[in-house]
């Protein structure tokens, strides 16, 4: 009796270590999806950096083309701006809330184009990438690299229901994208309201597509 237990125990550890081994396999596969999806992004956003620069074609409105072009597409719009207007979800219908999602990717895209206004030939390089509980986020390590200084840079993506990853935020140097668009979109419609905020918004939107 007491070697069929000590069997059974046996079969019980073994089974647990082929699924331990099995889910272990499978979150090492899902984070280099991730990170080969972050190399690959960032890369092409390298090279046209690069590019602009040698043709002297190193301008704000050519910059916000080429993300447009390599990241944009990369990106989970929807599920950026729902976070950060947050709270504020329930007091919006539908319909603006498109109109938001519209905006908010635009201001998006425009954060983007003004901080790579002062790219000076850093070069990136992509770390490792951790899971969450759930599997479906993957926080992606980057570091840039620069002449005088290296900063570090955290990105982060949601796996889509096609089984593909999006990026959502970035954390540069322990700052939020979705944290610092939340506080400002949280403090204008406190002051203006949800219709004056959107308003406000595409104004500024509408300034920064101006060519320059």
């Amino acid at each position: 009796m007491k070697k069929s237990y000590d069997r059974s125990v046996d079969i019980l550890v073994v089974i647990f270590i082929l699924l331990s081994l099995i889910i272990s396999s499978f979150a090492l596969a899902s984070t280099e999806e991730a990170e080969s999806k972050v190399k690959r992004v960032f890369e092409q956003i390298e090279s046209s950096l690069s590019s602009l620069k040698s043709k002297n074609e190193f301008t704000k409105t050519n910059i916000r083309t080429e993300l447009t072009k390599y990241f944009l597409p990369e990106v989970n719009s929807q599920y950026f701006s729902y976070k950060v207007l947050n709270k504020n979800l329930p007091k919006i219908s539908k319909e603006l809330k498109v109109e938001f999602v519209t905006e908010l990717t635009s201001q998006l895209i425009n954060t983007y184009s003004h901080l790579l206004t002062k790219y000076n030939d850093e070069s990136i390089s992509v770390g490792r990438g951790v899971l969450s509980k759930s599997g479906k986020i993957a926080m992606v390590n980057l570091t840039i690299v620069g002449k005088n200084k290296s900063n570090k840079a955290v990105v982060k993506l949601l796996k889509s229901s096609d089984e593909n990853w999006k990026f959502f935020d970035i954390v540069v140097e322990g700052i939020s994208l979705i944290d610092t668009k939340q506080a400002e979109i949280n403090s204008s419609i406190n002051k203006l309201g949800v219709e004056a905020t959107l308003q406000h918004l595409k104004e500024i939107n509408s300034r920064n597509i101006t060519p320059s």
